[in-house]
């Protein structure tokens, strides 16, 4: 038997069975699926575990409950990291159903070019290369959604404070304010907010409640305002003020960020257009006359020097993320 055709075929086989694992644990338990709907209610996205005599009546269950990979990841810090970077990317998973993903991904990625292409030597490095794409594709996702969320809540932020402080000059306590933010206000502020209040109606402190909440948001603006909130209650003076000026600072960084982003747009345009033309004039190249494009593809002065040409590209991409990436 050949052991390529082997390996292909147990590769797509393990990402079968976790693909059906995953469904399983997902889907399969009634109590999964109403755990699923109590961390709904509350503002969890990672899952909960109820467990009867504890001093919490939520808590939530990180790790998930995949075979396998649950009783590898569960008491991990890394679990918990990961936990908190799902939350901020508003993924509805737990680690363990994230991981049971990656390696999804992974293993098909390795497993379908060997099974359409054929089981030759010279595609291990293709299906290698779809392996980590697979495996890599998920975190990349991650990290936009979390840079999706931040801008959302950060673009909220200053029509809550503004209702703070008005409810605070109208009588509301603190409490009553945040409450009024959460009703009147959509995902993913009142989400928060309401995962806050429901941290400091069960017991906690409320400075350890909004430090929490700043800590899971991963958002700069958020902890500026916490920390002002937090400075006032041990100084003192007047937190309507305090919150209005912190709006009006906020909204003037908005400004200036769209400012800079109008002025920076050429340049983000030509720098596409410059990136994107090597690889549309080789796609003509190769659709007009493959012949004369072969050699860069087959002889090792060709593969060096597209490999150059690759690292190039991504360094000059990395350059002008660098340089337009202006602090405000």
């Amino acid at each position: 038997m050949d052991i390529l055709a082997l390996v292909a075929a147990l590769t797509v086989m393990g990402a079968v069975v976790f693909a059906l694992l995953a469904i399983y644990a997902t889907a399969a338990s009634p109590r999964t699926s109403l755990e699923r709907r109590l961390g709904h209610v509350i503002g969890e996205s990672t899952g909960v575990d109820v467990r009867a005599g504890d001093s919490q009546a939520l808590r939530p269950r990180r790790a998930g409950r995949l075979p396998i990979i649950s009783t590898l990841l569960e008491g991990k810090q890394w679990t918990a990291d990961m936990a908190m970077e799902l939350e901020r990317g508003d993924f509805k998973l737990t680690v363990g159903e994230f991981v049971a993903l990656r390696i999804f991904l992974a293993l098909m990625g390795a497993g379908l070019p060997l099974l359409l292409l054929g089981n030759q030597a010279q595609y291990l490095g293709l299906a290698g290369m779809l392996a980590l794409v697979g495996y890599v594709l998920p975190q990349f996702y991650l990290r936009f959604a979390q840079k999706r969320r931040i801008r959302h809540l950060d673009g909220q932020l200053v029509e809550a404070l503004t209702m703070v402080a008005n409810s605070l000059k109208a009588g509301f306590g603190l409490s009553q304010s945040w409450d009024l933010v959460a009703r009147e206000l959509p995902h993913p502020i009142s989400t928060e907010i309401r995962r806050m209040l429901h941290d400091i109606n069960v017991g906690m402190l409320a400075d350890q409640a909004m430090q929490n909440m700043a800590r899971r948001c991963g958002s700069t603006d958020l902890d500026i305002v916490i920390t002002a909130m937090l400075i006032q209650q041990s100084t003192g003076g007047n937190l309507a003020e305090i919150l209005e000026n912190v709006a009006h600072t906020m909204r003037e960084r908005i400004r200036i960020r769209g400012e800079i982003t109008t002025l920076a747009s050429q340049q983000v345009l030509s720098g596409v257009i410059i990136g994107v033309l090597p690889f549309v004039i080789a796609g003509f190249i190769i659709a007009i006359n493959p012949n004369y494009i072969d050699p860069l593809f087959h002889d090792l002065a060709g593969q060096m020097m597209l490999g150059g040409a690759l690292v190039m590209e991504v360094f000059g991409v990395v350059l002008i993320k660098k340089i337009l990436d202006i602090e405000v």
